[in-house]
């Protein structure tokens, strides 16, 4: 037991934590505080290039045939994340067809914060993982998104509602979070060492303190989407903190069942119980446009996130040691 406390109080005295609850306290005290709409896009560009790039770069010394059986797992595993989201949204909340596929693609993909924070979370407590985690977040950010909008003109039938399938598959495998992502790694791969040492002062030593205010943004918007909650019974979004569970403990038993590290099994299980609020949005508020975007940004950003940044990943972690 006492492990677990030193655990949750390591990760909630962290400097991102930290920021990311003076965000929430600053939307509470009414304070005008804000983050720029500009910094805000620099922050997410160097985010996402900086996971990619590090990802790249350690993917230099591994051979593909070590990566293929846990990159297949996690495609699988998002697409599983998928089918139980629906299922829990449709059959035991009762949320509509159209609003229970849209939220379950949100939950089937990832979420790029989540798991940079998992990162800083496992380096912190001096743990290792497997060096190419940066490329299983790419592959896991769009087959979910994909296979729901599919799924949704499987059922709708109104003509004018389609979306041609080549443009689905532009906006999830090729907008903006996952372009850079795969840029980054492509650098990271094939830039040589003398030159990403000049930009590593950018892309490395300051990423953190960047990483730090981006929190301090999305803890003022998360606290926000959920006052928007208004004359919604809290209880109808428990689903926000019931998904995440099932996905962090589904992530870390077939993490460890595949020969995984105990570090890399949390990682997984990071992104397992993580949402989308940047590409999935971005891809189903344009195939999907009859659901209601506020009900999935809602509980991805303004729940899910805090719940896996304050509580899921000390749980997952302790999970992935004691399993």
């Amino acid at each position: 037991m006492n492990v677990v406390i030193d655990i949750v109080y390591a990760n909630l005295l962290s400097p991102m934590i930290l920021f990311f609850i003076l965000g929430i306290i600053a939307v509470l005290v009414n304070s005008d505080l804000k983050v720029p709409e500009a910094f805000y896009t620099g922050y997410t560009m160097i985010i996402l290039f900086t996971i990619g790039i590090k990802g790249g770069t350690e993917l230099r010394s591994i051979p593909l045939s070590s990566v293929v059986i846990p990159m297949l797992t996690a495609i699988l595993l998002s697409l599983i994340m998928l089918f139980i989201a629906y299922f829990v949204l449709k059959y035991i909340f009762k949320y509509s067809k159209v609003d229970s596929l849209a939220t379950a693609a949100h939950y089937g993909s990832v979420s790029a914060v989540t798991f940079t924070a998992g990162i800083a979370f496992i380096e912190k407590m001096g743990v290792s993982y497997e060096s190419y985690i940066s490329a299983i977040l790419v592959v896991m950010e769009g087959p979910a998104i994909i296979v729901a909008i599919i799924i949704y003109k499987m059922m709708n039938k109104n003509k004018a509602a389609e979306t041609q399938i080549g443009a689905v598959v532009k906006e999830a495998f090729f907008g903006k979070s996952i372009f850079l992502l795969i840029g980054g790694i492509i650098i990271g791969m094939i830039a040589h060492e003398e030159g990403l040492l000049k930009i590593k002062p950018f892309f490395g030593d300051l990423f953190y303190g960047i990483l730090c205010i981006f929190l301090l943004h999305v803890g003022i918007v998360a606290t926000q989407q959920i006052r928007n909650f208004k004359g919604i019974r809290f209880y109808s979004f428990a689903f926000a903190f019931v998904l995440p569970l099932i996905g962090g403990v589904l992530g870390v038993v077939v993490a460890s069942l595949i020969g995984m590290s105990p570090g890399g099994a949390f990682m997984l299980g990071v992104l397992t119980a993580s949402s989308s609020y940047i590409a999935a949005p971005a891809a189903i508020s344009h195939s999907i446009p009859e659901a209601n975007a506020g009900l999935a940004l809602g509980s991805s950003l303004g729940l899910t996130l805090p719940f896996n940044l304050v509580v899921g990943i000390p749980f997952y972690f302790w999970l992935a040691n004691n399993i």
